[in-house]
């Protein structure tokens, strides 16, 4: 019995990281959790910001939903090793870590598309690969 349950659980799991329902994010406040000027950061499926009122911040909410977008589409840890890996290399390549971090392309997409509120529904698989040699 349980084994006939785990290959529909599995392909509902693939199914919801690879989709683009939203009903599991979960926006929390949590001020002490960031450094300097950052207020918003996705760790899926949370969406963790700075201060209570970013919460209609739309720009800033979708932004952090484009980031949660590469996360599912990579299954997760794969995204944060390669979001690691890209920052430390461009820190190397630029000496200055904000400059690296801006320069990732994950957030080269999250920023470029921020303000289109239907970047999401129209947005292609592996969208960020647009912007990893720019």
């Amino acid at each position: 019995m349980v084994l006939s349950v785990v290959p529909n659980f599995l392909c509902f799991l693939l199914l919801y990281l690879l989709g683009t329902d939203e009903r599991f994010q979960v926006i929390v406040v949590f001020k002490h959790f960031f450094y300097k000027n950052y207020v918003g950061l996705s760790l899926w499926p949370f969406i963790i910001l700075k201060e209570d009122s970013l919460k209609t911040d739309a720009v800033l909410i979708n932004h952090e939903r484009i980031h949660l977008k590469q996360q599912r589409e990579l299954l997760i840890v794969p995204f944060y090793l390669l979001y690691v890996s890209e920052w430390l290399l461009r820190t190397v390549l630029y000496m200055d870590s904000y400059r690296a971090y801006q320069n990732i392309s994950f957030e080269r997409e999250a920023y470029a598309n921020e303000a289109d509120m239907q970047y999401l529904s129209k947005r292609k698989i592996f969208g960020f690969l647009n912007y990893l040699m720019r």
